[in-house]
């Protein structure tokens, strides 16, 4: 994982610069979550990576958006011990009811019920169907695991109360030319799985059949150089962060055909800044993308008839490599991983996706990944 890791991160900043084991039961909390009736808005989750034992660091949300320590707990699985260079190794589903996380050092993902309070209980910690699992997405009772090592794969489960199960026929090969995947997602009502891959400029499609079963991958091209995270609106559309050179980031929309074939829905929306890689969406077509190589995060707005438009740059702090990020439930808070400096960074979003700084908390070195209640 290092090796696809450090090279994505070095194509980012050099623009700049020119079965395992399984678990159940209830997880061990290090630190006691807040109590009930404190004013809590929602929680953050984020993983340690830590390869002598993943766990997901969980944050308290506060009416005015800072955070508060509320709990550490363990995976079952391991982590690589450095920052990630991919997007959805921490995911929570819609109803935020589950939390995933990928061990990718140990090829595993990690089922959690999500309590009241915010409090943890691990379901389950199984094999990820593959090696080097970078990231997950889950819709309803579908869960979807990008697995980068070896032969890249895409390998699918049925996500319930009790767990992780896989779906037979549920698993697919990225196509022969991709290089360096980073992100998978899926689209409103399960009909397809998505996937960027940066190095070889591609976006694999798989159609999800029944049962969960899925179909091989349609290959399109990125409308811009090195399509790295994704979103996919709640209409249906694809945006994807492109890295380009220095200077030319840009945000991609697409529409998503039948069997797959992705069409641009209007050219690459440029930002002017170096490396976007990462990218969430609020509310009220509020999408926000983290520049890596610029030390920014970039603010779009998304019409209701799906035309983008390039809002605003918001330097992400001194010193910032801006590597993840995530929006709050209610669309109030952006939070973003700042790798290079070991902490998450705390924004309010306002109006026209204007953001706010509101603080920082210090995260382990290594961490990865980022979800939001």
């Amino acid at each position: 994982m290092n090796r696809l890791k450090n090279r994505a991160l070095g194509i980012a900043l050099g623009s700049a610069a020119a079965g395992g084991l399984v678990l159940t039961g209830a997880a061990t909390a290090s630190a006691a979550p807040l109590p009930h009736g404190t004013g809590t808005r929602g929680f953050v989750y984020t993983s340690t990576n830590a390869v002598t034992g993943n766990q997901v660091d969980v944050f308290a949300r506060t009416p005015g958006g800072t955070l508060t320590p509320a709990g550490t707990y363990p995976t079952g699985g391991a982590g690589t011990g450095s920052s990630g260079f991919s997007q959805g190794s921490v995911t929570l589903s819609a109803d935020g009811q589950t939390l995933l996380v990928v061990d990718a050092g140990s090829s595993q993902v990690s089922d959690f019920a999500v309590l009241p309070g915010g409090r943890l209980r691990l379901r389950d910690t199984v094999p990820s169907g593959g090696t080097d699992p970078v990231s997950v997405a889950i819709s309803g009772g579908l869960a979807e695991v990008l697995n980068a090592g070896g032969t890249a794969s895409v390998t699918g489960f049925r996500a319930t109360p009790a767990g992780l199960t896989p779906l037979p026929g549920g698993s697919q090969p990225l196509s022969a030319a991709a290089a360096s995947p980073e992100d998978i997602a899926i689209t409103p009502g399960g009909g397809h799985v998505v996937v960027t891959e940066k190095v070889s400029d591609t976006i694999d499609t798989f159609t999800v059949g029944r049962g969960g079963t899925l179909s091989p991958a349609v290959t399109s091209p990125s409308d811009s150089p090195l399509s790295f995270a994704e979103v996919i609106t709640p209409a249906g559309q694809l945006l994807v962060a492109d890295d380009g050179s220095a200077g030319t980031s840009a945000l991609s929309p697409y529409r998503i055909g039948s069997a797959g074939a992705l069409t641009p829905t209007q050219a690459a929306v440029p930002d002017g800044q170096t490396a976007a890689c990462w990218v969430a969406q609020g509310q009220d077509g509020d999408v926000f993308v983290d520049n890596a190589g610029s030390g920014t995060i970039s603010s779009y707005r998304v019409s209701p008839a799906g035309q983008v438009t390039f809002l605003r740059n918001t330097s992400a702090g001194t010193g910032a490599a801006p590597l993840d990020n995530a929006v709050s439930s209610d669309g109030r808070n952006l939070y973003v991983f700042n790798a290079s400096l070991d902490q998450l960074a705390e924004f309010s979003v306002g109006p026209d996706a204007t953001l706010a700084p509101d603080g920082t908390q210090a995260l382990p070195a290594g961490s990865s990944g980022i979800a939001a209640s």
